[in-house]
């Protein structure tokens, strides 16, 4: 069994997710989505968006004044349940098979579908072709709490693989049928739950460039049984041991010889969503802390800010920065900074994050005062 150091772990995990490696170049999000091949989607919007965070960060070169996911073209990407509300590759949408068939077979956990709201969406879609929420009348409430029968009919419809989402307008899915909006080589694929679950293993291995079976599972929401069984016995995955990790971890056998190179200098700011430290667990063994988005806390209950933004600098976490962008100005709202890290890398995310805001920078100089963190501690 191969031996890696925490550190050789820590290069292979930031560049397989194509951060700080020496290559980067400017691209559009289409060839940005196929590195990490799912980008979360979240609602808050202070800074940019997430999944505008996590491609700007891999040199994706998005326009400020819009959002990839209102494009216009012929369709590149689609929306699904993946590591919860995500952005997918359209090539992928066939792996998805699996779920798609669970829902429709054993129903989901979100509110109770009215068949008939089910029908009338359906037919009004066939009709009428793409729709929004608000086409279909609106919804009710606040916040997460918000809904009605039509917009649970046309979810369950995109669950079920009925409907697609592969566009949005105005931060709101547009719904249409499969048939209309995906080529006929992806509709017509049919693959089993083995080859589906096999496929996004594979893909999740290649994203994570070393990660634990359990690591592997989170990033698509596989199950972790399955997941352990492909490992062993598929071929394409090489066992090793990480330096303090418990548990057995796993590279794909393509980077066993790649050389890892990884730009000690570039230091950037990672949305809270981002795929390199969405798996909590995986985040303290890579990188010593555990942190907690506090967007949903109390002000006086935050110990850095409403969207705090791990700074990575190198193939180190060495803090946090909470940014607030409002009219053109970008302001700090809070931030930590790990003891003996250099305070200068807080300047530069700060400014990173500002100019993908498209807003001047924070006031300069800022009184950087380190605020040491215990190695480990969540917060």
């Amino acid at each position: 069994m191969l031996d890696l150091s925490l550190a050789e772990a820590r290069a292979l995990a930031v560049t397989a997710q194509h951060l700080h490696t020496v290559d980067s170049v400017d691209s559009t999000p289409r060839d940005m989505l196929t590195l990490p091949g799912c980008v979360q989607l979240d609602t808050i919007h202070v800074v940019r968006r997430s999944h505008e965070m996590v491609l700007l960060s891999r040199h994706a070169a998005a326009p400020y004044e819009t959002s990839f996911l209102e494009h216009s073209g012929p369709p590149w990407f689609f929306e699904y349940w993946a590591h919860a509300a995500s952005v997918l590759p359209l090539e992928t949408w066939p792996l998805f098979a699996f779920r798609r068939r669970h829902f429709a077979a054993n129903g989901w956990r979100g509110p109770v579908v009215d068949p008939a709201a089910v029908e009338r969406v359906r037919q009004h879609v066939i009709d009428a072709g793409p729709v929004t929420v608000t086409d279909l009348g609106g919804a009710q409430g606040s916040g997460w709490e918000r809904g009605s029968p039509a917009k649970w009919a046309a979810e369950w419809l995109l669950a079920t693989g009925e409907f697609v989402c592969v566009r949005r307008r105005g931060f709101s899915r547009v719904y249409q049928t499969a048939a209309s909006a995906l080529p006929a080589a992806l509709l017509t694929r049919g693959p089993s739950d083995q080859e589906c679950l096999r496929s996004l293993t594979e893909i999740a291995l290649k994203a994570l460039g070393v990660a634990t079976a359990d690591d592997i599972a989170d990033y698509f929401r596989l199950p972790k049984s399955a997941i352990a069984g492909y490992l062993a016995e598929d071929g394409t995955a090489t066992a090793v041991q990480v330096e303090g990790w418990k548990e057995r971890a796993w590279m794909h056998r393509d980077r066993l010889d790649r050389p890892v190179v990884v730009r000690p200098d570039a230091v950037t700011p990672l949305s809270p969503f981002d795929s390199l430290i969405w798996h909590r667990p995986r985040m303290r063994r890579l990188f010593g802390v555990e942190y907690l988005l506090e967007a949903y806390k109390k002000p006086a209950q935050r110990q850095c800010g409403y969207f705090g933004m791990p700074v990575l600098a190198g193939t180190n976490i060495i803090g946090r920065l909470a940014l607030r962008v409002a009219g053109k100005q970008a302001t700090v709202e809070g931030y930590q900074l790990h003891d003996g890290a250099d305070r200068a890398h807080l300047t530069q995310a700060a400014a990173l994050a500002a100019a993908w805001a498209g807003v001047a920078p924070p006031a300069s100089p800022h009184p950087w005062a380190p605020q040491p963190l215990a190695a480990g501690a969540a917060s």
